[in-house]
């Protein structure tokens, strides 16, 4: 499946207030094999999911954003534990 950057850009500005959850794909719900290679996996996830930017979660709708960046999601994960860890003790 080959998206053109327009194309991608339309479903980045899909209105979260204009979707219909029932047509939505449900991604607590999907499976991806990790044993794939990562062009793979996300060949599969997109395949699944469709607009990678707008989702369901069970019966809430939710809007993802991604950044273009170094840091992945593991590592912001980290310094968001660190910073709560600091504040709290």
């Amino acid at each position: 499946m080959y998206l053109s950057k327009d194309e991608l850009h339309k479903m980045e500005q899909a209105d979260i207030r204009d979707a219909v959850l029932d047509n939505l794909a449900d991604i607590s719900k999907i499976e991806i094999d990790t044993k794939k290679s990562v062009s793979a996996r996300v060949e599969d996830y997109m395949q699944k999911v469709g607009n990678p930017y707008l989702v369901r979660v069970g019966e809430y709708i939710v809007k993802i954003g991604y950044s273009d960046c170094e840091e992945t999601l593991n590592d912001r994960m980290k310094q968001y534990i660190s910073k709560v860890a600091e504040i709290k003790y």
